[in-house]
């Protein structure tokens, strides 16, 4: 629980009027001690820091960087000391960190005698207390973004009030014990103002502060509360991600701070904040041994029933259905849904959705679930968010534990970023149980107990539940899991379906069905095991080793047989100049796409004889070996070929079916979408301008719809009149005349004359480079000679 924003303010006057006081007591001792910069220099060289020191591995990197600033913190140090006479405050003085850091670097010489601990229970407390006013104080300055709460705030008023009683009045130049009293007073005076039913209080995390994760707790306010740019409010909002990113922590988080809102008079409507976890198990390192064991919990809840109860008895209703009518507004947060089983799963949906949007969830899951909005919780990346992190939680922890940049980037290159892990491997060091090369050699190791420990605890409900699916749907997922993960890069689904002997359409299905449950993550037409999963979950699936040395072969002699596919195509391709000139015009991205393009070339060629001779079966088996191709790449030429095959077919199999016109446009459309999404760079080529002219002859010819036939001819002329006049200008012309010809009779709109005049000039004015595209240029200018005038 967190003090409002009102109480913030208060305690942050005391706090800063007292950080002064304490700046000077320290300055002053330190400057009376060591009166010259020499002796400050020489008494930190001599400082010796002993195991006992709380935080004592922390210190020995502070006081480095003392030591290496000690000439300028000396200054400072005799400026602020200067203070207590002049009452100035215009001058350089010590960081409020540094003033702590030499308080208990020098707390045994200087400053034990000092009667600063005889309020606390312990030196030990006190030196607590210290860091503790330290971190608050930097929190207050962002009351927003870095909320305090209730226990930490009483701590460091407890703090002031007693290290004020302790020290002479002097160093209160600036603001008086009295003054610091009543702002102390005020604060504890300001009352409550949250007025609204909750259970935070067993709403439980595995770390005291949450950190770097401001721009998801923003989303979370964005869609249940709204902002500036949004009215609309979600009823239901998904937090997904692998166990121990953060998903309960972002959850409670933005339940606290919206609670603090409340307590400032923000959203009055919200009257119930509740907070339901099926939560059964912890993950957590021993203190003992620093080893990682889970920790059985008791859920909340199991089933649908069981929510409900829960709900109804701290809403004090007779039936959870009566919420929407008995509360003006409120959000109930369902924790870790996938440890309930699928049928209680519905119930729990189908109870969200039946309810009116003043009844406002947030759901989290290890899967992919069906809300209203989903936000992605994701791991922590060897960056500086990453770097920031790890740094954060070893000061908000209270770990004694000191690590340079390239210690933190190991830990979350061995962790993966898992908020969780990193939390349970800063407390094995913090133990002293284990030490950070053990630490990060045990996360490496897949054959670790520590690695065992974080795959059985990231496993449980979401991996095995997904693969257990699969397998029992007769696909052969375990298969699947070590090809890719043992292919040593992004593989597609046609290397996948070939490895494991299934239809691409299978694969498909398989890697769809893993997308959403956060194993595979995808780019392009390529697939890849997510980093956290290959490092922990694929522990569960390894083959033994001789099955591993076959599967490692099988692979090898695959992507020997590609690389010579690859060779072969390419003597192919210097052999057929048509063939050469196809691909070329195509710009394949990567070798697949290639292949693809030269198979279907070949494909096209043999299918159109199976129309002469009229053989329709064997032409189907043509356009099923298409369809094929098409889910290994979406490359727009495959989905153009399927059109073009269609369209060779129709008047032969096929006439007078609509459904295969419609096929025939669809396909198309598919292949103009694809450059327009994913080959953008094919926009403007030679291969967009022939796709636009066969899908506006088509739309002319085949579908009278002359109004669009124009809108991709026009097009495809404007490209092709930037290069030298050929067939395809032509064919381009001819249908975009009858398109102009024809909506002009249809609209009488003298618009359609002025073009089509236009074009018909240009193509008379090219009469003799028609024969060479073997065009009928005599047949165009009867036809259109009322233009040509």
């Amino acid at each position: 629980m967190y003090i409002s924003e009102k109480q913030s303010h208060k305690l942050d006057g005391a706090v800063k009027g007292f950080e002064v006081a304490l700046r000077s007591f320290v300055s002053f001792i330190m400057v009376e001690a060591f009166p010259s910069e020499a002796k400050f220099i020489s008494a930190l060289n001599s400082v010796s820091i002993t195991p006992s020191l709380i935080y004592s591995k922390r210190f020995a990197g502070k006081l480095d960087n003392i030591k290496k600033n000690a000439s300028s913190i000396y200054k400072a140090l005799q400026d602020c000391s200067s203070s207590i006479s002049t009452g100035k405050f215009d001058n350089q003085v010590p960081y409020v960190s540094e003033t702590i850091d030499l308080l208990l670097l020098f707390f045994n010489s200087l400053f034990e005698k000092q009667g600063l601990t005889k309020e606390f229970s312990s030196v030990e407390e006190f030196h607590y207390s210290c860091a503790l006013f330290h971190k608050i104080r930097n929190n207050l300055s962002h009351p927003a973004s870095k909320p305090t709460t209730i226990p930490d705030a009483a701590k460091v008023a407890n703090f002031v009030e007693n290290v004020t009683i302790a020290l002479d009045g002097k160093f209160f130049w600036y603001a008086t014990k009295e003054r610091l009293r009543e702002a102390i007073r005020e604060y504890k005076e300001v009352t409550d103002g949250a007025d609204v039913l909750h259970n935070l209080e067993s709403a439980t995390s595995t770390h005291t502060d949450l950190l770097c994760r401001d721009s998801e707790i923003g989303e979370l306010y964005s869609s249940l509360l709204g902002s500036d740019i949004r009215q609309r409010l979600a009823g239901s909002v998904l937090l997904y991600g692998y166990g121990g990113v953060g998903k309960t922590a972002i959850t409670t988080e933005f339940l606290y701070r919206l609670l603090r809102d409340k307590k400032d008079g923000k959203y009055s409507d919200v009257e119930y904040l509740l907070f339901f976890s099926s939560k059964d198990e912890y993950l957590r390192s021993s203190n003992s041994t620093g080893e990682f064991y889970i920790d059985s919990a008791r859920p909340e809840f199991s089933t649908f029933d069981d929510l409900a109860s829960a709900i109804c008895k701290r809403l004090k209703l007779d039936s959870v259905h009566q919420i929407a009518e008995k509360y003006q507004r409120g959000i109930i947060a369902i924790d870790n849904i996938e440890n309930i089983n699928s049928d209680e799963q519905k119930k729990i949906f189908a109870f969200v959705k039946s309810l009116p949007r003043n009844v406002q969830f947030i759901i989290t899951s290890r899967n992919e679930e069906q809300c209203e909005e989903k936000i992605h919780i994701r791991e922590f990346k060897k960056d500086d968010v990453g770097i920031s992190f790890v740094e954060n939680i070893v000061e908000s922890e209270g770990f004694n534990v000191s690590l340079t940049r390239a210690m933190a980037e190991s830990l979350l290159e061995t962790s993966k970023g898992n908020a969780l892990i990193i939390v349970q491997a800063l407390n094995g060091l913090h133990n002293n149980v284990i030490t950070f090369a053990q630490l990060t050699q045990s996360l490496e190791s897949m054959r670790s107990k520590n690695s065992e420990m974080v795959a059985n605890f990231m496993y449980k409900n979401t991996f095995d539940a997904a693969l257990r699916y699969l397998s029992e749907s007769g696909y052969p997922v375990d298969d699947v899991m070590c090809i890719i993960s043992l292919y040593d890069e992004r593989i597609e689904l046609y290397s996948i379906s070939r490895l494991a002997k299934i239809e691409v359409s299978d694969a498909e299905k398989m890697c769809n069905f893993l997308l959403e449950r956060l194993i595979l993550t995808k780019s392009g037409e390529y697939y890849e095991l997510n980093e956290f999963a290959k490092r922990f979950v694929l522990i569960k699936l390894l083959p033994d080793r001789f099955e591993l040395s076959n599967l490692r072969d099988k692979i090898k002699q695959h992507k020997d047989r590609m690389r010579k596919k690859l060779e072969q195509l390419e003597t192919t391709l210097d052999a057929n100049s048509a063939l050469h000139k196809n691909v070329n015009e195509w710009q394949p991205r990567n070798y697949i796409d290639k292949i693809v393009i030269a198979e279907l070339f070949s494909i096209y060629g043999e299918a159109v004889v199976c129309v002469r001779r009229g053989d329709k079966l064997e032409f189907e088996r043509y356009i099923r070996d298409l369809n094929e191709h098409s889910l290994i790449t979406n490359h727009p030429y495959v989905a153009l070929q399927k059109a073009r095959l269609l369209k060779s077919g129709i008047w032969k199999f096929y006439k007078g079916n609509v459904n295969v016109l419609d096929q025939i446009q669809r396909a198309y459309e598919e292949a103009l979408e694809s450059i327009e999404y994913d080959y953008r760079y094919l926009i403007g080529t030679a291969a967009h301008a022939s796709l636009s002219m066969f899908l506006g002859v088509f739309l002319c010819a085949d579908r009278k719809d002359y109004g669009r036939a124009i809108r991709f001819l026009e097009y495809a002329k404007s490209i092709f009149d930037q290069t030298q006049v050929q067939k395809p200008w032509f064919i381009s012309c001819n249908y975009l005349s009858i398109s102009y010809d024809e909506r002009y009779r249809q609209t009488n709109d003298r618009a359609y004359f002025v073009h089509l005049s236009r074009v018909a000039k240009q193509v008379s004015a090219s009469k003799k480079k028609a024969a060479n595209a073997s065009f009928d240029i005599e047949k165009y200018l009867k036809q259109f000679k009322d233009y040509i005038q």
